[in-house]
């Protein structure tokens, strides 16, 4: 469940809250129109509300609610006075809910930034569960055994392990990309799939490369060992329209 409180902004005070089912997605919001002229006031709030059901973030229906049907209570109980006292604070640049107190320093450029000054990840965050970038093969024998893939890379097949929420492509016996797609593959940061955008940003310290904080995925190169190299690695994180992670996949640029 997904609860949006009012921005603050604007003549309608309006809060939304949605409900996730697999690909659907089931909102229903309600507010009302502050009066400010005289006759205005003398009509009373104009109470509005809605519900709308989505399919993978896109729309696929929206009723509107009759006006006189709707109930709304705005203040500081109920859904909001939860989640602060689950100490939770809304961060309005994601649109999510994240912790009040951030328990760890930026990742982003802790180490050698790229030559442009951009943002770089920490090569040591280019593992999920233990498994990290580079690793040889030998090392993974107790996850099961490769397979081909059906994907070539300078003419070889690259060959490819599938384990429970997460895929380990292997290339000349060494690891050179993963994708994982349940929270049990956590990043050395604990970056995982499940993690709201907000908290995802909170552990980054920004949304990296330029992008928004409301935006679908996140693209980050591995920081460089020295500013005469070369970015070998890349981290993808893609969000749902849950705005919660979906996949985390690292990849080598340099295999």
């Amino acid at each position: 469940m997904d609860f949006e409180p009012w921005s603050g902004l604007g003549k309608a005070i309006h809060e939304n809250v949605t409900f996730y089912n697999g690909a659907f997605s089931y909102e229903v919001g309600g507010g009302f129109e502050r009066p400010f002229s005289d006759e205005e006031m003398q009509l009373g709030p104009q109470h509005f509300g809605w519900v709308e059901v989505a399919q993978n973030g896109k729309t696929l229906s929206r009723l509107e609610c009759i006006p006189d049907t709707v109930t709304y209570g705005f203040g500081d109980g109920g859904l909001y006075a939860a989640k602060l006292a689950a100490g939770l604070v809304w961060d309005d640049r994601s649109k999510t809910w994240v912790p009040a107190a951030p328990g760890q320093a930026s990742l982003l450029g802790s180490e050698t930034r790229l030559p442009d000054d951009g943002d770089c990840l920490p090569a040591t965050e280019f593992a999920l569960r233990g498994v990290a970038m580079g690793d040889p093969l030998m090392s993974l024998g107790k996850l099961g055994s490769p397979e081909a893939s059906g994907v070539f890379l300078a003419g070889e097949e690259v060959d490819r392990m599938t384990l429970a929420g997460m895929d380990i492509d292997i290339f000349r016996n060494v690891v050179i990309g993963m994708s994982a797609t349940t929270a049990l593959w956590e990043m050395p940061s604990g970056l995982r799939v499940g993690l709201t955008r907000g908290e995802v940003t909170q552990i980054l310290g920004r949304a990296p490369g330029g992008a928004t904080s409301t935006a679908e995925k996140f693209s980050v190169l591995g920081c460089l060992e020295d500013r005469d190299s070369f970015a070998k690695l890349y981290a993808v994180i893609v969000f749902g329209p849950d705005k919660r992670v979906q996949s985390i996949s690292l990849a080598s640029l340099a295999p």
